[in-house]
Parts: structure tokens; sequence; C-alpha cells
């Protein structure tokens, strides 16, 4: 049974556990997050009066008593929290989005520790599911991953929410294996410098695109996918309306040569001409970098030609809106080994994740994403919301309204071009959506309740 992530705050008496706390909530809270707190003791206190009437119920075999007053209702448990909290936990799934206990050493929790000098030594040497530490005071010995200070609650907070995200284990498939590599690195952990050790890092690599053999344009990216990021390009740059005008998609050379899979070849359909001169005329040169926007263009309105305004509707819940790029953490492999690539997914009405691709380029992971949507042969469901990481820039709503995408939600901020084009073009734009909130710059009326 799935239960509420949970997080132990421990540490000597007198640390600061319970100011951390209590400083802890009010951040997590406007983060949007439903955060339980629970307090524990290593000394055994009587929940009921001995003779009193809850005792008498627990005797009686009460699993659950309680004292309700005018201020409100108190419940208790006569089990150990080893037995109990977790039993809870699993009940208010769905209610709680996070439960901190504080002082609960011994338990089975990820911790945090909180150190002052003065006491005795960290804890963490002798518990290690302490993954942070915080402190004020420099450390006798580096023992923890990471030394957080107690005055940064905003790092500290981000710190416990990364380590709550569900590990990724699993192998990456080849395509996204393709888009990881590993080099040396030394880490300072806030007292030493660490032996050298290898990091994952994204790749980063030049994909040529040619048309009946000449050379469209070369972009940077993430190696994989590269079908779908060229249709998605090609569908974005108005060469094409759909699959049907497309005959074959195949990469130059054969795999053992020297930069193979670095150059992929399109074939128009029968009797269909791709006419590259307008997006040549509107680049300077060839090469589009991986976060290539409108510095490659000569002039904003050539971003306008074949925007075509997106029609009313469908209205959506605030709260899909809301959870959409939760949804990429989901698909974020490459990103949970690397920490330098973007990511993008199309959802259907009710948050169903129907494409989702990660890339170096933020336009990348959304040509990759349209790419899909156009090669899926039974897509039966209409994609209504694309979730990107990052910034919300023009060309990504150029992007959306190209593919017939109405809502386009991002974990950052939007620029001001965006903002006018999603006006324009019917786009709702939803941006700084992260833990159930955001706000909405443009169409709110495909928000129920708007």
């Amino acid at each position: 049974m799935s239960r509420v992530p949970a997080v132990s705050i421990i540490g000597w008496s007198g640390a600061g556990k319970t100011t951390l706390l209590t400083r802890l909530l009010p951040e997590l809270t406007s983060r949007g997050l439903r955060v339980a707190a629970v307090k524990h003791s290593s000394d055994a206190h009587p929940l009921h009066r001995p003779g009193s009437d809850t005792a008498r119920f627990q005797q009686a075999g009460a699993v659950l008593t309680g004292f309700a007053t005018p201020e409100g209702v108190q419940l208790t448990h006569d089990q150990a929290p080893a037995d109990s909290l977790p039993t809870l936990l699993s009940r208010l799934v769905g209610r709680l989005d996070l439960a901190l206990v504080e002082g609960w050493k011994d338990g089975p929790l990820p911790k945090l520790e909180v150190w002052r000098e003065g006491l005795g030594p960290p804890l963490a040497p002798s518990r290690p599911d302490v993954f942070a530490l915080i402190s004020a005071s420099p450390i006798p010995s580096p023992t923890s991953p990471r030394i957080l200070s107690p005055e940064d609650i905003g790092a500290i907070a981000d710190t416990l929410l990364e380590h709550l995200r569900p590990p990724r284990p699993a192998p990456l498939s080849p395509a996204d294996a393709r888009g990881v590599a590993s080099k040396p690195v030394r880490r300072w952990n806030g007292a030493a410098l660490q032996p050298t050790e290898d990091d994952s890092l994204a790749v980063e690599e030049p994909l040529e695109i040619r048309v009946n053999g000449e050379s469209l344009v070369t972009t940077m990216r993430t190696p994989g996918h590269d079908r779908e990021l060229t249709v998605g390009f090609l569908l974005a740059e108005g060469l094409i309306r759909g699959a049907d005008d497309l005959g074959t998609l195949a990469h130059c050379g054969r795999p053992g040569e020297e930069g193979w899979g670095n150059v992929l070849e399109v074939t128009p359909a029968p009797g269909v001409f791709l006419d590259p001169e307008p997006l040549r005329a509107t680049r300077r040169g060839t090469l589009t970098t991986s976060a290539c926007g409108v510095c490659g263009r000569r002039s904003v309105e050539d971003l306008l030609t074949g925007c075509t305004p997106l029609p009313p509707g469908p209205v959506l819940s605030p709260s899909t809106v809301a959870r959409a790029t939760e949804r990429l953490r989901d698909v974020q492999r490459n990103f949970a080994r690397t920490g330098g690539v973007h990511a993008a997914a199309a959802l259907d009405t009710e948050g169903r994740l129907l494409a989702a691709f990660e890339d170096v380029g933020r336009h990348n992971a959304v040509d990759k994403v349209v790419g899909a949507l156009v090669l899926a042969p039974d897509l039966t469901r209409q994609p209504v919301l694309l979730a990107v990481s990052g910034r919300v820039s023009f060309e990504i709503i150029q992007k959306a309204v190209r593919a017939r995408i109405p809502v386009v939600a991002g974990v950052s901020a939007a620029t001001t071009l965006a903002v006018d084009l999603a006006l324009r073009s019917g786009v709702t734009l939803a941006t700084f959506v992260r833990d159930g909130r955001f706000n909405v710059h443009s169409h709110a009326e495909r928000l129920a309740g708007a």
C-alpha cells in the first residue's frame, strides 16, 4: 500500500529542530503542499489518564481513541510509532502530500539532521539514512552528502523534495542511453574536495537534417528520437502539414562509421514538394543551437506566419494544469542522472500522458513530442496540454499553435513575446506550474471556474 512521503527531523536536544520545522512548514505550504507535522518522543507519555473514559475505551479494545473539545479533536493510538505511523500514512494518501516527523532518530524514515556546536557530535555517521545536515557551525568532519545553512529555508525545502522524488533505478532504453556519457569530476561538499569519480553528463551532438540530399539545417541536440525531432521541426517551420507529406526518414551512412547517426535524410511523399527556401531566408546560416529561438530570424513577423489562432475550448480542471509538470518528473530519466536536459510532454484533457521526451534543448524536446504525435498511427486521444521544463519562450508557443495544442504549462517564467503570441493565437499560457500552483497569462476561460 502506498504511503504519504515522510521525513524525520533529528538532532540533539536544543539543536533547533522545532525552530527549523516551524520555518519549513510555511515554505512548503507556500508551494501548495499539504503537510502534516508529528512530534515524536523517546520517552513514554500517558496518552490517557488511568481510570479516564478514554483509558477505559482503550482497555475495551478500541484501536483509535479521541478526545473532543470546542477547540478541536485529538485522536491517538496506543501503538508505538513504528507500528502505527506507517498505517496512518497509508490511510492519508490523497489527503496529504508530506509528513514531517520531529525527533524520530531510530525510525525507518529518511532524515534531515539539525546540528550546532556545543552539543554532542553529529548523528549522521551512525545513521546512513541522513541525506542532509543543517548547521550554521563548522562541521567537525564532513559526514553528509549535503551541508545546508539553517537560514536558507528555500534550499532546505528543495533538497527535501528532491530526495523524496521516486528513484529511477531502471536502465535506460537504447535511445535514451545515447544521451548520457560519463566524465571525471571532483565534488566539494562544503568542507573538503572529494576524490575523482565518474559523473553522468548530458550528450550534445549535431544533427544535420537534409531534404532530397540538400542540407536544410543543423541543430545541436541530445542523440536519440531523431525522426520525431525532425518531423516536429518540419511541422513547426511549416514545411509539412502532417505525416502524409513524408516518404522516408533515415540516417545517412552505416552503423559503426564515424559520425553515424548525426545526419538524417528526409524524402517527401510522392507528389509532395518540400520548399526549404522560406526557412533558409529567415535564418542566418544553417546552424541552430539547442536553445535557438528568435535569434536566428530576420523579424518577429516571420514567426507569426502560419500561426492560425486556435478555436475556443476545451475546458480543463485547474488541477490538471497544476499537476501537469509533475508528469515530467516521471519521464526525466536522463535528467535524473545528469541534471542537464529539458523535457516536454503532451497530455490529454484528463492529464494522461500521450508523449514525452528529453533533450538538451527545450525546443528540441517539444519538437520530439510533436513529431511523435504526428507519426502516431493510432492516436485516439486529442493532445490538449503541452508541459515544458524551463522558460516558456516565443517559439514554444509557436510550436504549440502549429501542433494545435491549446494549453501550455511551463515550470518557469514566460517571455513577453511568448505572452503576446499566446494572446494573439488563442493559447492558454500557465507559468511557474509547481507544487499544485500556477500563474495564467492568457485565455483563462479554458480553466473550469475561471
